[in-house]
């Protein structure tokens, strides 16, 4: 089976630990150990040195390495030389990147559309799906962004383990364009059943949870799930691949 991630994580954090830090070569290392033919790839020095030299480093990164696919961080006042998230996607979108993400609060802005409006209005149209991570947001300010915006392509990042939801189900019963990424967090037993069973399975993304975890946990709960081999295969790679191929160049 084709296994393609969605949530990898690289380079150093804030402050030196002296313990190990996950890296491109660590990375691509990991994924041939499990057969992980592609990964979506974030850059920790987004949010250690900022959006901007976040975005370089990951390109420089990246480039050269077929299998893994850049993921830009974006901010609601875009970059410099004219601060206007239009053409902070765009510039995103030309260097080869097909899907960001973003942390309110750690760039210091709101999520709600008052703020970060023109940011969705421009992912909406390209239909870029943004990446957002499940425990650093409100609910309420999700569900605002995502009736204000109903077209945004939005994947959760670290869904808790909570079993049923209840905050969750609500929010995938209102906003069809809502995702989630199926890694080691969402550890729920029958879990991935239940999400099929209501929500269909087009929905879901397989995520690796690299350097949190061993991905191999969230391959196993997709592969011993009591679904049809057709929804193994969509949450694996399939809604993965239709999304970035979906994306308006």
């Amino acid at each position: 089976m084709k296994w393609i991630a969605c949530d990898a994580l690289i380079g150093k954090p804030r402050a030196p630990t002296g313990e190990w830090v996950s890296s491109r070569a660590d990375l691509l290392s990991e994924m041939r150990r499990l057969g992980i033919r592609k990964a979506m790839v974030r850059h920790a020095a987004a949010l250690d040195c900022g959006p901007c030299p976040g975005n370089l480093t990951l390109v420089k990164e990246t480039r050269g390495q077929g299998p893994l696919l850049p993921v830009w961080f974006l901010t609601p006042d875009g970059t410099e030389p004219d601060f206007c998230p239009d053409s902070a996607v765009t510039a995103m979108l030309k260097s080869g990147a097909r899907a960001a993400w973003t942390e309110p609060d750690a760039e210091g802005f709101s999520l709600l559309p008052w703020c970060s409006g023109a940011l969705y209005e421009a992912l909406q149209a390209r239909r870029v799906p943004l990446f957002l991570d499940y425990l650093k947001i409100k609910a309420d300010d999700l569900d605002r962004v995502l009736s204000d915006f109903p077209g945004l392509r939005l994947i959760l990042l670290n869904a808790p383990r909570l079993g049923r939801n209840r905050l969750l189900y609500p929010l995938l019963r209102r906003h069809p364009q809502l995702h989630l990424c199926l890694n080691h967090t969402y550890s729920v037993f029958r879990g991935i059943e239940d999400l099929c069973r209501l929500f269909g399975s087009e929905r879901w993304l397989f995520g690796m949870g690299y350097p949190s975890a061993d991905g191999g946990a969230a391959m196993a709960a997709v592969m011993y799930a009591d679904i049809p081999d057709a929804a193994r295969e969509a949450i694996a790679h399939g809604t993965l691949e239709r999304l970035l191929k979906e994306v308006k160049t």
